[in-house]
């Protein structure tokens, strides 16, 4: 077996474990090519030649992974995702049981399932349109505001560091966002308006019911204006029904497109599973790339193996 490992060495506390991961998968006559992204290696140079292997395991952050992913979409080899960051949701999204162990035999059996990935489009400072694609959230607002506040400590602290972010932010400020989708219009205001590919967030909390990674469709949600302390209905409604089709999730509406436009007045920043995007214009777009990445699972795996 020829496995190509992509990993980056600064994405967070869990970053030496994939030494570990290694040892586990390593058996006589494999070649194991272990690459470090960063300054001195770019990730495009580092999945050049990534069809040429028979796996492919990308090792980070939510970040790092969505980078790799959005440039191995539609390659057709199995990838293994393996959780070094500081949330690591994509990788809970996926289900899969996570000590190294049981990740090396599963990145051997080489079982995967097809699922989506979101694909954002947006107005840079310049006027020149970017675009990304991205595996959990992208949004606009509190969640941006959040992500650039945690930026700089999560690395050194975890996860608790959104936590922090969020506090120093008691009254999120509100936009009116304008979300033209599948050939309808939704007017709405808000403090955030997220766009998702994948559902569960910390504490296995589902931030879409409806979302699944593998349904065809992005998942959009707006946070009704309120403040920090004023979101505790909906903290309470998924502390207590984390799957949220008992009590569903107050203050947030939701909705369901294949593609969608959305125009933030005032802009409010974005960013896209952590990552933030400078971006002036308030006008975004995103839709769902269907089934573009085979990613490897175990039994454990909240996804259908194929």
């Amino acid at each position: 077996m020829r496995c190509l490992i992509i990993h980056n060495l600064a994405s967070g506390p869990h970053s030496d474990e994939i030494f570990t991961f290694i040892h586990a998968l390593s058996a006589t006559g494999d070649e194991i090519v272990l690459r470090f992204i960063g300054p001195e290696l770019e990730r495009e140079d580092a999945v050049a030649d990534a069809r040429a292997f028979d796996r492919i395991v990308v090792s980070g952050g939510d970040g790092t992974v969505a980078n790799v992913l959005d440039l191995l979409r539609d390659c057709g080899v199995p990838i293994l995702v393996f959780p070094s960051g500081t949330a690591n949701l994509y990788f809970q999204n996926i289900g899969n049981a996570p000590d190294a162990a049981a990740l090396a035999h599963a990145c051997r059996a080489g079982v995967t399932a097809k699922v989506d990935m979101g694909e954002l489009f947006w107005e840079d400072e310049g006027g020149r349109m970017q675009r990304h694609g991205f595996i959990n959230i992208a949004g606009s607002g509190f969640d941006a505001t959040i992500m650039e506040k945690a930026a700089a400590s999560k690395n050194d602290i975890g996860e608790i560091a959104y936590l922090f972010s969020a506090l120093s932010t008691p009254e999120p400020q509100v936009a009116h966002f304008t979300i033209e989708h599948d050939g309808r219009v939704d007017e709405l205001d808000g403090i955030s308006c997220m766009v998702g590919n994948t559902a569960c967030i910390q504490n296995e909390i589902n931030l879409f019911p409806d979302c699944r990674m593998d349904d065809g469709l992005i998942d959009i949600a707006v946070v009704e204006p309120t403040t920090l302390v004023g979101l505790l209905p909906t903290v309470a409604a998924a502390v207590l029904d984390p799957a949220g089709k008992g009590l569903g999730r107050p203050q947030i509406k939701t909705l369901q497109a294949k593609q969608a436009k959305i125009t933030c007045t005032p802009s409010l920043g974005m960013q896209f599973d952590g990552e933030v995007i400078p971006n002036n214009s308030g006008i975004f777009g995103a839709r769902v790339l269907p089934k573009c990445l085979d990613i490897i699972v175990d039994e454990f795996s909240n996804l259908h193996a194929e």
